[in-house]
């Protein structure tokens, strides 16, 4: 499986198993996708850019993580470039959050 269905084929599980209000442990599928995101910040680029707004939305909470372990200034450069891609999504804190993740 590519990064890109890894990534949509995990929050669509995400979606199915959250649907009306329902918490269960989702840690294994947020994983996998961090884990796919923080590959190296070429891959991470190329996978990002092939989101939709949907799910580059869907994983903002975790772009804290992905910066965490690609320690790069590219990456913080990269989520502003997709905000102005996307500028019906909010993305300030979790640009922050990143930027705050970084050594």
């Amino acid at each position: 499986m590519t990064g890109n269905e890894i990534i949509t084929t995990n929050l669509q599980i995400i979606d199915m198993m959250t649907q009306n209000g329902a918490s269960p442990p989702l840690d294994e599928y947020w994983g996998e996708i961090v884990e796919v995101l923080s590959q190296d910040f070429d891959t991470t680029k190329e996978l990002l850019l092939k989101c939709t707004p949907t799910e580059v939305n869907r994983m903002g909470g975790y772009f804290e993580d992905v910066s965490e372990r690609l320690q790069s200034q590219k990456f913080i450069d990269l989520l502003r470039e997709l905000q102005h891609k996307y500028p019906d999504i909010d993305m300030e804190m979790d640009i922050q959050w990143a930027i705050d993740a970084l050594d």
